[in-house]
């Protein structure tokens, strides 16, 4: 175990992997045991080494930071092993002596440890969290060392990968990738994020086709057969939680089974380092993938350039990395290179050789991003010994708000301070630890090119966890290898208009797409539910937008009101004729026969009946809600009244013709006015009643049609209407019986029988009304009453003063006393 220490006022210690051991451990022992050897120079590390020798350079360069005091670190090579690192944080907590944590005299031996990988960073972890000493670790990035229950003193500046799922995520969203395939690592390094991945995958509608595990040490076994999943998947994106050696051997079977079509999302960890494998380029080219951002502190390359072995002669096996950096030999090194075979070397080491580290260039190398974070450890110490060593008497953090004794720096005291560091780095980036001990960075949105055999990697994004835009790509910048964004979706997308109905028995991501209800719209794709229109509003044809209802009412502008309003005033003109005959031919014998005074009215009230409907046609307003039904039943009561009147008088006038007969008092207008004012009284009485405790209002109905608000008279009180048309029923009723008995009576002009006509003709247009007014809907409603009205009127007019009319104008022969008299 190499061991290198420079000095300084506070000693901090580097427990980093340099080379590893592959010697097989003695089985007995018959002296006493050696060291474990570390044989195998590992230069992948080499270069994060060199970042904490230059932070610590920094910060004893840096007149702000921990002035007048100094840094210096003792270094130990943990070989790849826990024993050895454990070893090592041994030797580090007690001096050489044989009690961990031991100290003589004032000042601490050490006040922290920087170091390990993620598998020895568990078992230093566990140890150093007996006493609380702290311990940051620039590479470690096992999920289970944030848990502060079982490792309390343990912090890294290695960005955290928690929020990777969330971009993985985000990425799938922002693509609109709804169906994939997952293949994922069994080893434990994987199995949180994955875990987590796929909650996030449920959570934001992300469907998984198939999830297949994969593990080193069976992979050659199962591999065929995973693949074979993912050809017959339809999910065009796979993504792949694997370590590097798995990466491999999967994409040695993609090769070998030649699987096109699909398109591998890279995750952290093996992204990058798989572009050094040229035969794959073939395969990844056009794919995505993520990775922590990577920057390299500001002076690092200055100072690698002016960094050779002279300056650091006793660091552990400096010249070991010159001779593999530069493939060279050093004059008077023997075969010492740790059995690392560089095959034929010609070239003679210097010294003198430029180390170049620079972010744009050096994708492909792991080390990279761990050389930014070996800087940041050392610096998240140095601001921590600087607040506690300049804490003020009397506000320090402590019990009584006392300060550490700057003399004995107690570990616990230091991660107080460590825990809650925060300082902007030379990079320009802002570090600072959450409540687990880590900090959290940016990931960059990765791109691989390969066209014309030249090779490119290039940033098309970044993800910010803490941004308030999380992801954001430059999507112009991003090759495709089909040259289009692929399609990797269960289910087409919905357009707008429609909603995604789930296939029963299938993953949510599988749906059909279904046209809104008639009344519904949906204005995004992919909706999941459709969403009612304002009672004012209707959708379009599309069900993609709500628009205003159709005002809708019987106008005279369009055809049906226009023929029914023709009608009303024709009827009314053809009625005010009639009337103007029986003016002219006042005084002829058929006009007198019939008791002339009661026809003026019976024609007056006609001409009436037949304007009334015009109230029933154009826009409504309240005042024509309140009066045309009121106008309509009070005109049509005059009217029957008028023709009961009629019959009875011709009926009165027979039996009055009879000697001794009592009725010849009742022959006479005073019969007439009677009758037709008490008549007409009680549909006034009726009218008067619905309109003081029932009026009609005006209603904008938005239910009896689709799409339509529908202008109308709101009657008040159906019961009550249905008492208007009911008493006219009665009124026509009895004058129709009464006609009827009295068609037989011996008269050349006895209306009777025509009176029996009209009011047949009445009763059958009003009985058929009923019905007809149930059945129909909207502005058709009222055209079927104004048809009601003109046809019964018709009926009244043709049938009574239809064949007077004839004789007045056509038979003026017949219109004589004479041929009264001699018919009588």
């Amino acid at each position: 175990m190499a061991d290198y220490t420079e000095n300084g006022d506070i000693i901090l210690g580097f427990i980093n992997p340099i080379s590893a051991s592959f010697t097989k451990p003695v089985a007995t022992f018959t002296t006493q045991p050696p060291p474990r050897p570390c044989d195998w120079f590992n230069s992948d590390s080499y270069k994060s080494i060199l970042a904490l020798i230059f932070a610590v350079k920094e910060v004893n360069e840096n007149p702000d930071l921990l002035p007048n005091i100094t840094l210096g670190f003792q270094m130990f090579d943990s070989c790849f092993s826990e024993s050895v690192a454990l070893q090592a944080v041994f030797q580090t907590l007690s001096n050489g002596s044989q009690t961990p944590n031991y100290k003589c005299g004032s000042k601490p031996i050490v006040p922290a440890i920087i170091g390990d990988v993620s598998s020895s960073s568990i078992a230093i972890a566990r140890v150093l969290g007996l006493w609380m000493f702290p311990q940051v670790s620039y590479v470690a990035a096992l999920p289970a060392l944030s848990n502060k229950f079982e490792f309390p003193s343990f912090t890294r500046t290695t960005v955290s990968t928690r929020s990777q799922p969330q971009a993985l995520i985000e990425l799938c969203k922002k693509f609109g990738w709804t169906w994939i395939g997952v293949i994922a690592s069994s080893a434990d390094l994987f199995v949180q994020p994955v875990v987590e991945f796929r909650r996030e995958a449920i959570k934001n509608e992300i469907c998984i086709d198939f999830f297949e595990t994969v593990s080193y040490n069976l992979i050659n076994n199962r591999i065929p057969k995973t693949l074979e999943i993912v050809s017959r998947s339809t999910a065009k994106v796979v993504i792949l939680y694997c370590s590097n050696a798995e990466i491999l051997l999967i994409f040695q079977e993609v090769l070998q089974q030649n699987l096109n079509g699909k398109v591998w999302i890279g995750t952290e960890g093996w992204y990058t380092t798989c572009a050094i494998e040229k035969q794959f380029w073939t395969i990844l080219n056009g794919t995505i993938g993520i990775i922590r951002s990577r920057k390299i502190p500001p002076n690092f390359s200055n100072f690698l350039q002016t960094f050779h072995p002279s300056k650091y002669p006793r660091m552990p096996l400096i010249k070991t990395f010159w001779e593999v950096m530069f493939t060279c030999k050093w004059p008077e090194t023997e075969v010492n290179i740790h059995s690392l075979n560089l095959g034929q070397v010609n070239e003679t080491c210097t010294g003198l050789e430029k180390v170049v580290t620079n972010d744009e260039a050096e994708f492909n190398d792991p080390t990279t991003q761990s050389v930014n974070m070996a800087h940041n450890a050392v610096y998240a110490i140095a601001h921590a010994l600087h607040n506690l060593l300049h804490c003020s008497p009397g506000e320090g953090p402590f019990h009584g708000s006392l300060c550490a004794n700057k003399h004995d720096l107690q570990p616990w005291q230091l991660l107080h301070y460590l825990r809650r560091v925060h300082f902007v780095n030379t990079a320009g980036e802002d570090v600072s630890f959450d409540t687990n001990g880590d900090i959290y960075g940016d990931f960059d949105i990765m791109n691989w090119h390969f066209k014309d055999n030249r090779r490119q990697f290039l940033k098309v994004g970044i993800f910010n966890d803490l941004a308030d835009q999380k992801l954001s790509i430059n999507d112009s910048a991003i090759f495709w290898a089909g040259g289009l964004l692929p399609v990797s979706v269960c289910s087409d997308v919905c357009p707008p208009g429609h909603w995604k109905m789930p296939r029963r028995g299938q993953p949510v991501c599988c749906y059909d797409c279904v046209l809104c209800p008639e009344s519904m719209i949906s204005t995004e794709t992919n909706s999941a539910r459709c969403f009612s229109c304002p009672k004012e509003f209707w959708p379009n044809k599309e069900r993609t937008k709500c628009v205003p209802k159709a005002v809708e009412f019987l106008s005279y502008e369009e055809p049906l009101g226009l023929v029914l309003a023709s009608l009303s005033i024709a009827f009314s003109i053809t009625t005010i004729m009639v009337f103007t005959v029986y003016i002219r031919f006042r005084n002829t014998p058929v006009v007198k026969a019939n008791n002339r005074n009661l026809s003026y009215v019976l024609l007056l009230s006609l001409i009436f009946c037949f304007l009334c409907s015009l109230v029933f046609t154009g826009c409504p307003v309240k005042l024509t809600c309140s009066v045309r039904q009121s106008l309509f039943g009070i005109i049509f009561s005059l009217c029957i009244s008028c023709i009961l009147a009629k019959t009875i008088i011709v009926v009165i006038a027979f039996k009055a013709t009879k000697p001794g007969s009592n009725l010849r008092m009742w022959v006479g207008s005073k019969t007439t006015i009677l009758v037709v004012s008490m008549s007409t009284s009680v549909q006034v009485l009726i009218i008067l009643v619905w309109q003081i405790e029932f009026p009609p209002y005006l209603e904008r109905n938005y239910d009896i049609l689709n799409g339509v608000i529908l202008l109308e008279c709101n009657e008040g009180s159906v019961v009550m209407f249905y008492c208007t048309i009911g008493y006219l029923a009665f009124l026509a009723t009895i004058s129709f019986v009464v006609a009827f008995l009295a068609r037989n009576l011996p008269d050349s002009f006895n209306e009777a029988k025509y009176i029996t006509f009209s009011m047949l003709t009445f009763l059958s247009v009003w009985s058929t009304f009923i019905p007809a007014y149930l059945s129909t809907k909207g502005k058709y409603i009222v055209a079927v009453e104004i048809f009601a009205i003109l046809l019964s009127s018709l009926g009244l007019l043709c049938c009574i003063f239809g064949p007077k009319s004839y004789i007045i104008l056509l038979r003026p022969s017949i219109n004589t006393k004479q041929y009264l008299m001699s018919k009588t």
